[in-house]
């Protein structure tokens, strides 16, 4: 699980403003004007409200413009698309967080922007911690500060990000990354409408610093968004999908308190752990928890409670897991013989 090394609570008194129709949606910031939010479903009407020579328009483009590895285009439901600007003493990564806050109601996981600095990630760490948020963004200077350390800021390498033919890779990684929902590899993916223009000799500094590159591989030249780490250097997929797992448990224990309840007796925990089971199931239905033997890998504990916990009205129910991942490196042994080896019959 990364460097999760403390228990992951859900705490239901806790509002979460996060749905599950919200974990494979982008938000798009852009500072070309200001704009009300609203959503979209194609860069025609972008380019409709921004114009086609707008940033957000070249932004849209790459985001949309992406396949998986079966060719298919990779087209989410909606995105949104907010504007904003700063003028005189303003700071835009201000205006950033204030827009952020505005728009925390609507449906969105993942962020990306038309201004890409350390101020942004700077000014959106913490709130992207606290509402379970995603910012895939792109960087050109490297070490970056330890106050940027975050499993929840993804920086793409681009060393052409303040021109004025800018590439977007981080909205070409988004586009895969996000559309393909909570999990997906973030490592080793296929982009479309972007140039591997990444140093050789950058690429093991790079990595140090968990900043994902733009590179070709095999002898097709597919051009490939390497590394797939946040800023703390937890994979991106370990955290969409607890993530995924989080939100999932908190809206199905939510709806289940509100249709049924759960009595603090025998009949209430058995139909709690039943919740839980069905939900971890639906999670490994989902490719997010690992396999063995044909049965995912978690396990609902027993619920008991205390008597102090019973007159409190709190019940502490406990789920182990294993996530599926995905592996990044192959290790291959190749051993040559002269003995025979036999076939196959």
């Amino acid at each position: 699980m990364g460097v999760y090394r403390e228990p992951i609570k859900v705490v239901l008194e806790q509002e979460l403003n996060l749905t599950i129709a919200s974990l494979n949606k982008t938000l798009i910031v852009t500072n070309d004007k200001n704009a009300d939010f609203k959503y979209y479903m194609n860069s025609k009407d972008v380019a409709n409200d921004f114009g086609n020579n707008s940033k957000v328009y070249k932004l849209v483009e790459k985001f949309l413009g992406q396949r998986d590895g079966d060719g298919n285009i990779l087209k989410p439901d909606f995105f949104g698309v907010v504007g904003i600007t700063a003028s005189g003493q303003e700071k835009i990564e201000d205006k950033l967080k204030e827009v952020l806050n505005e728009n925390l109601d609507k449906e969105w996981y993942a962020l990306i922007t038309t201004f890409d600095s350390v101020e942004t990630m700077k000014a959106v760490s913490s709130f992207l911690t606290e509402n379970r948020r995603i910012y895939i963004t792109e960087v050109k200077a490297y070490p970056l500060a330890d106050t940027l350390k975050s499993d929840r800021i993804a920086p793409i390498w681009n060393l052409k990000m303040d021109e004025a033919d800018k590439e977007y890779k981080a909205a070409a990684y988004a586009g895969v990354v996000v559309t393909k929902g909570a999990g997906y590899r973030s490592s080793m993916i296929e982009l479309q409408g972007v140039t591997a223009d990444t140093e050789l000799a950058k690429k093991p500094e790079l990595t140090k610093n968990n900043i994902t590159f733009v590179e070709k591989r095999t002898s097709e030249g597919y051009i490939t968004a390497n590394g797939g780490k946040t800023t703390d250097g937890t994979y991106l997929d370990d955290t969409t999908a607890i993530d995924c797992i989080i939100v999932n448990l908190n809206e199905n224990l939510e709806k289940a308190m509100i249709k049924k309840g759960f009595p603090q007796d025998e009949e209430g925990y058995a139909f709690l752990e039943e919740t839980l089971n069905n939900v971890m199931e639906e999670m490994g239905a989902n490719n997010l928890l690992a396999k063995l033997n044909g049965k995912y890998q978690y396990t609902v504990f027993p619920v008991t409670q205390t008597a102090t916990e019973r007159g409190l009205r709190l019940i502490r129910p406990k789920v182990l897991f294993r996530l599926r991942n995905w592996a990044y490196f192959i290790d291959l042994t190749l051993m040559k013989t002269n003995k025979d080896i036999g076939g196959k019959e």
